[in-house]
């Protein structure tokens, strides 16, 4: 619904807090399967997207979706991670989303790097294959069994993130 009527995102972000019923169900559950968090981590990404960017109920629900998102994006299921990154690319549209993200950046970052690292047929920290030049991603299968889908979209959130590069650019060579 919230795809279909734009206009009722912009409603349900204006209410004064309208993050407040469904942070709680962003909590991981007994059960894996449930799939209460991925769903409710949809409608919080759009609410946030539709909301203005200085709002106060947002700076205080944004860091606890960006912490459930990271989960996703360490999932070892492709299709997973590329939801969470897509909601990390819905909310990269302001300044202060991109700040928060950045300050957040163990959680959400890294998990960003190791599916490039995995694409690029990299095993852990060890990158020394593609400095020397001996690494090669002209295969049309991504190594990691990462999808071409998922790495443009992991592409695309780093590119949102580099709007912030006064900011963050020396650290982004970490």
């Amino acid at each position: 619904m919230l795809v279909g009527i734009p206009e009722l995102a912009k409603a349900l972000a204006s209410q004064s807090d309208p993050y407040k019923s469904f942070l709680p169900l962003l909590k991981p559950t007994n059960d894996k399967d449930s799939p209460i968090p991925l769903l409710t981590s949809n409608v919080v990404s759009r609410l946030l997207a539709a909301s203005p960017e200085s709002s106060k109920a947002g700076e205080q629900a944004l860091p606890q979706l960006l912490t459930y998102l990271s989960t996703l994006t360490r999932s070892s299921d492709g299709g997973v991670q590329d939801i969470g990154v897509l909601a990390y690319s819905s909310l990269l549209r302001g300044k202060q989303s991109r700040q928060l993200f950045w300050s957040q950046r163990k959680e959400t970052v890294e998990p960003l790097v190791d599916i490039l690292q995995s694409a690029a047929g990299v095993s852990g920290s060890d990158s020394s294959t593609l400095w020397s030049g001996t690494g090669s991603v002209r295969n049309t299968e991504l190594g990691g069994g990462v999808g071409l889908q998922l790495l443009y979209h992991v592409l695309l959130v780093l590119w949102q993130l580099s709007f912030e590069g006064a900011d963050i650019g020396d650290d982004f060579q970490e």
